[in-house]
C-alpha cells in the first residue's frame, strides 16, 4: 500500500505529523476525550489505508460514542457549561449515525462508564483543567472577549453519564444499539472485538492497537471517510521495524513510550521505547537497562508497568451474553488483588449502567427524564423517503440555491468549475434571455443553471477538493443539522438510495450571513 501522504499531499500528512495533538496531547476538549499512545500513528502512517463507510456496508462496527460526544459538544461549550438546554451535540453523534445506517452499516454506540482506580491521578488532571478553563471563561466573557471565552468554554467540557444519557435516549427511540461499558469504552469495544461481535471500532484514540483491536477506523469525518488499521500490516509498517514483533512486545513498547495507565520516563518517546523492546525483548530487561544507564527510574515503575499490561490484558467489561461484569481475557491465578482492573460489581448494577438506566459514577439509577433531550427527539432523524425520477434513479431533493456541496465535492466537478468562462453576451441577446427565463417562483429544476448559483467561498472549495477532512488535526467542526436548512425540515433528510450523498448540513449550505458558529468554524478551519 503507498503511504497515505503521496495519496492526500497536505492533509494526510497533517494528521501524522501533529498525532500528538490528535491523540490528546493539548489541552483541548478534544484532548479529554482521548490521551491515547502518544505519537504512535505518526509512526504507523504506511500501512494506515482510506477507507469509506460505503466499504463497510453489511458489517457492524463498535463506535467510541464519547469522542463523537466530545467533538460534537465543540459547538456548543458555551451552553453545556451554563446548563443551558441544547440538542446540538446530540445532533452531531445522530448525523453519523444515520450516515453509517445510510450505507447498511450496523453500528453499536459504546459508552464510557465508571473511573478506573488506575487512571485516578488523570481524572484528577483533566477535571483540574476544565475548571481552570472555565474559569478563564468566565473571566474573558465578563471581559467582553467573546471569542476567548467560547475557546475556554470548549476546553472545560466535562461529558457526563448525564449527558450520554440524553443520547442514549434519542438512540433507544431509533432503535440504535448501544452499550454503557463498566469502566471504560476502549476495553468494552476490545471486548466486542475480539469475540467477533464487531467487524471493526470506530475511535480516534491509538489505545485500541495495544489493547490488541485487529481492526480500526481512525479519523472518519461526516462524508464517512477515514483511515484503516490492520494488525495484520504490522509487519509491513516503513516508519518502525515491527519484523518479530509479539503482541506482547507491541503492548510494552506501548506502556513504555506512555500511556494513561503510566506516564513514560524522561526522554522516553516511541522511537526510543521501540529500540528498546527491539534490542531486549521485554520490559524487565529494559528497565534493569535503563537502571544501569543512569536514567531516574521510579522505585514503583516497574510495579506500576506490570499494572498497566494487566489493565491493557484483564479490565472489567459487560458480557452481553450472560448480562454480566467479566474479565477482558482469562485472569492468571497468581493476580489476586484485581480491584485496579475495575472493582467487581453486582449483576443486577452493571447490567444497568450497560442498558443506561444507572449512573456509572454514583451506581444510582437515573432520573426519569432528562429535560433538554426533548427537543432531540421530537426532531427526529429519519431516514427520507425517497424521490424516484423519470430516470429510475433516486436522488436528494434540495431548494436549487443550496444543493451547493452534492454538485462540487468531487475533483473533476472543481476543476469543471476552475476552467469555466462565461460566454461574453451582447446587450441584445441579454435582453432575450431576459424575456425567456422563468420566473424564480416557477423554477424547479434540481440543478443550478448560473455560476452564480453555484459559486462556493474559496476556502469551501479547498475542503472539498481533498475529500479528506479527517486527515487534518485541527479541532473538529460542528457538523450539527439545522432543521431549516434542508428541505425536508428534518434534522437530517436522507434519502435511501445508495447513491445519495448525506451531505446535507447548515455548515456547508446557504448563503445567507454567517451565524457566530459559522464564523468559528471558518476561522478554525
Amino acid at each position: 500500500l503507498p503511504a497515505l501522504p503521496s495519496l492526500f499531499p497536505r492533509k494526510a500528512h497533517a494528521i501524522y505529523k501533529s498525532g500528538r495533538e490528535s491523540e490528546g496531547g493539548t489541552d483541548s476538549g478534544a484532548a479529554a476525550a482521548a490521551m491515547g499512545i502518544q505519537g504512535l500513528l505518526p509512526q504507523l502512517k504506511s500501512i494506515m489505508a482510506p477507507i469509506r463507510v460505503e466499504d463497510l456496508r453489511g458489517q457492524t462496527v463498535a463506535v467510541d460514542t464519547y469522542s463523537w460526544l466530545h467533538k460534537g459538544a465543540l459547538s456548543c461549550g458555551d451552553r453545556l457549561c451554563k446548563g443551558i438546554p441544547t440538542t446540538r451535540h446530540i445532533e452531531y453523534c445522530m448525523h453519523r449515525v444515520n450516515l453509517l445506517r445510510h450505507h447498511g452499516v450496523k453500528p453499536i454506540l459504546v459508552f464510557d462508564g465508571g473511573f478506573l482506580p488506575m487512571k485516578s491521578e488523570q481524572e484528577i488532571k483533566r477535571a483540574r483543567s476544565r475548571k481552570e478553563n472555565l474559569e478563564r471563561a468566565r473571566e474573558h466573557e465578563a471581559a467582553g472577549n467573546s471569542r476567548a471565552a467560547f475557546d475556554c468554554y470548549q476546553k472545560a467540557v466535562d461529558i457526563t453519564p448525564k449527558i450520554a444519557l440524553e443520547l442514549i435516549q434519542v438512540l433507544k427511540q431509533e432503535k440504535v444499539d448501544y452499550i454503557v461499558a463498566p469502566y471504560e469504552a476502549d476495553a468494552q469495544m476490545t471486548f466486542l472485538s475480539v469475540n467477533k461481535l464487531v467487524d471493526a471500532v470506530i475511535t480516534e484514540d491509538s489505545d485500541l492497537i495495544p489493547f490488541g483491536c485487529s481492526r480500526i477506523i481512525f479519523k472518519m469525518d461526516k462524508f464517512g471517510q477515514g483511515v484503516e488499521f490492520q494488525i495484520t500490516r504490522l509487519e509491513q509498517n516503513r516508519e518502525l521495524d515491527l519484523n518479530g514483533f509479539t503482541k506482547q512486545m507491541l503492548l510494552e513498547m506501548c506502556i513504555l513510550s506512555g500511556c494513561d495507565y503510566l506516564p513514560s520516563l524522561p526522554g522516553m518517546g516511541v522511537k526510543r521505547a521501540h529500540a528498546l523492546i527491539q534490542k531486549l525483548k521485554s520490559h524487565e530487561k529494559v528497565i534493569k537497562h535503563l537502571r544501569y544507564s543512569a536514567v531516574s527510574v521510579p522505585p514503583q515503575y516497574e510495579e506500576n508497568f506490570k499494572k498497566a499490561i494487566w489493565a491493557f490484558q484483564f479490565q472489567r467489561v459487560y458480557d452481553p451474553a450472560t448480562e454480566d461484569i467479566v474479565h477482558l481475557s482469562g485472569i492468571p491465578h497468581d493476580l489476586s488483588e484485581d480491584d485496579f482492573l475495575g472493582p467487581w460489581l453486582p449483576q443486577a448494577v452493571v447490567k444497568g449502567i450497560a442498558l443506561g438506566e444507572i449512573d456509572p459514577l454514583t451506581k444510582e439509577p437515573f432520573e426519569a427524564s432528562i429535560p433538554s433531550s426533548a427537543p432531540a427527539a421530537d426532531k427526529g432523524y429519519p431516514v427520507k423517503e425517497s424521490i424516484i425520477p423519470s430516470n429510475g434513479k433516486k436522488r436528494l431533493e434540495l431548494p436549487v440555491q443550496k444543493n451547493i456541496l452534492t454538485n462540487y465535492f468531487c475533483l473533476a466537478s472543481l476543476e469543471a468549475k476552475r476552467k469555466f468562462r462565461a460566454p461574453k453576451v451582447t446587450p441584445k441577446q441579454k435582453m432575450l434571455n431576459e424575456s425567456s427565463l422563468p420566473s424564480p417562483q416557477t423554477e424547479h429544476s434540481g440543478t443550478p443553471d448560473s455560476i452564480e448559483d453555484t459559486s462556493l467561498p474559496m476556502n469551501n472549495i479547498q475542503f472539498s477538493q481533498y475529500s479528506s477532512e479527517h486527515f487534518s488535526s485541527e479541532p473538529p467542526r460542528d457538523d450539527s443539522i439545522d432543521a431549516s436548512q434542508c428541505s425536508t425540515g428534518r434534522a437530517f433528510p436522507w434519502d435511501d438510495s445508495d447513491s445519495v450523498s448525506p451531505h446535507c448540513s447548515s455548515r456547508d449550505i446557504g448563503n445567507g450571513p454567517l451565524s457566530r458558529d459559522q464564523r468559528i468554524e471558518d476561522a478554525e478551519g
